[in-house]
């Protein structure tokens, strides 16, 4: 009786490993929903996108709100660290938004080369194609940094 318990949840638990792609994880199998963009971050917290635009005020392109500005990013902090690296190194934003989200921005483009293969791209690996002499890592380790920080100080 106890063999056949432990053959069905044995069994049980291999055809839920089956129809989660095929992973052996056990986290895996958890579905989880999708994980909300800068905009709808941005949109659910309208306290912490007033703080953030006037923190970010100076970074931002001119004429050009934090939500439009964030309009393609799959994260707040993704979208702040580049703002960051933007003003940092003098980089058009909207050459490196177009590098990090594969998404043709609208606005003044013609003067940027679209993602290698069409694909978004790192935040270090941006930096390097777009200012080749900037130490990229460091830049992209330290605009995430203080994206963070910006993020937790608009949200207390």
């Amino acid at each position: 009786m106890k063999n056949k318990w432990i053959i069905a949840g044995v069994s049980a638990l291999l055809c839920a490993a089956g129809a989660a792609a095929r992973s052996y994880n056990p986290m895996k199998w958890i579905k989880k929903g999708p994980s909300p963009t800068a905009t709808e971050q941005l949109a659910a917290h309208s306290e912490e996108d007033k703080k953030l635009t006037l923190q970010l005020q100076a970074l931002l392109p001119p004429r050009t709100t934090l939500k439009s500005a964030c309009s393609a990013f799959k994260d707040l902090e993704g979208c702040v660290a580049a703002l960051h690296v933007s003003h940092n190194l003098q980089i058009k934003f909207n050459c490196l938004k177009w590098d990090l989200t594969a998404v043709k921005p609208g606005g003044d483009v013609k003067s940027c080369e679209a993602p290698f293969r069409e694909k978004a791209m790192n935040l270090s690996k941006a930096i390097r194609v777009l200012k080749p002499d900037a130490d990229a890592r460091n830049e992209a380790k330290n605009a995430e940094k203080r994206a963070r920080e910006d993020i937790k100080d608009a949200s207390s």
